[in-house]
């Protein structure tokens, strides 16, 4: 606690009239650079630059983003603890990186098509957080009127949430099809877990994408976990960047801190 007289207050003013000259001169960083991990490839000769840089109003605007899905997270968390949200209830805590990051590249014309931890990806996709959570509590000012819950949330080029386990793969295949039939120039990304990333759909779209080279980006976010099993426990072959076999992959680390973290492949 600071108590000031009467007699302090000229010396203070005097102070900070001497340092304001000194704050005006002070020049902000507009950008930042950084060195990335190293990226692992499959079947490319050379992978994205491990240098980046990112300006002051993009930094700010990607760590609101990741503020407001854990915010919205924890808020969903607490509603289904309360059990104000029924049914299920599948967070995206930890991995809000991955999201932000891939809209990021978005252009226009590009889609996205998940699994059943969307929440954060319908907030960037253009729904409020109350529409998310109203959709939560089967209200009807959610972003479908309260019909779909937590894995069935829907937008503009976003296919949103699937609540059978790899479902969305082939799904997304389908979309890009659309993309490349209609002439848009659109890419879907299409994500899956690696709890998903056994599923035989998984690798029939593969096989589909490449026969007919479409405009599709399949993205294993792995966690660690598919639910309660490890991946170590569930998978033979955990490198699922070079799952695709005849579709060149990348590996990339997510260092969502103070998140959590995630590996994108």
């Amino acid at each position: 606690m600071i108590t000031l007289t009467t007699t302090k207050v000229p010396a203070i003013r005097n102070t900070l009239q001497k340092l304001t000259p000194t704050w005006k001169c002070r020049s902000l960083a507009t950008d930042a650079t950084f060195d990335i991990k190293p990226f692992k490839l499959h079947k490319l000769e050379s992978g994205p630059s491990t240098t980046v840089t990112v300006s002051k109003e993009d930094a700010i605007n990607y760590y609101k983003q990741m503020q407001y899905i854990r915010r919205i997270e924890t808020a969903a968390g607490n509603l289904y603890k309360e059990k104000i949200v029924r049914g299920f209830c599948h967070l995206y805590s930890g991995q809000e990186a991955c999201a932000v990051g891939m809209k990021s590249a978005f252009r226009e014309q590009d889609s996205i098509i998940s699994a059943y931890r969307v929440h954060g990806w319908t907030y960037l996709m253009g729904a409020t957080p109350v529409e998310v959570l109203s959709e939560l509590t089967g209200r009807i000012g959610g972003i479908v009127r309260g019909k779909g819950g937590s894995m069935h949330m829907y937008g503009k080029n976003f296919y949103g949430g699937n609540g059978i386990v790899g479902a969305q793969v082939p799904l997304g295949a389908g979309v890009a099809l659309a993309a490349k039939y209609l002439g848009t120039g659109g890419v879907c990304f299409a994500l899956y877990g690696d709890g998903a990333s056994n599923q035989g759909q998984v690798f029939e779209a593969y096989n589909m994408a490449k026969l007919w080279n479409l405009p599709c980006v399949f993205v294993c976010e792995n966690n660690g976990y598919a639910m309660g099993t490890s991946s170590e426990r569930s998978a033979s072959n955990t490198s699922y960047y070079t799952r695709g076999d005849y579709i060149p992959g990348i590996w990339v680390v997510i260092l969502n801190f103070p998140f959590g973290w995630t590996t994108v492949y």
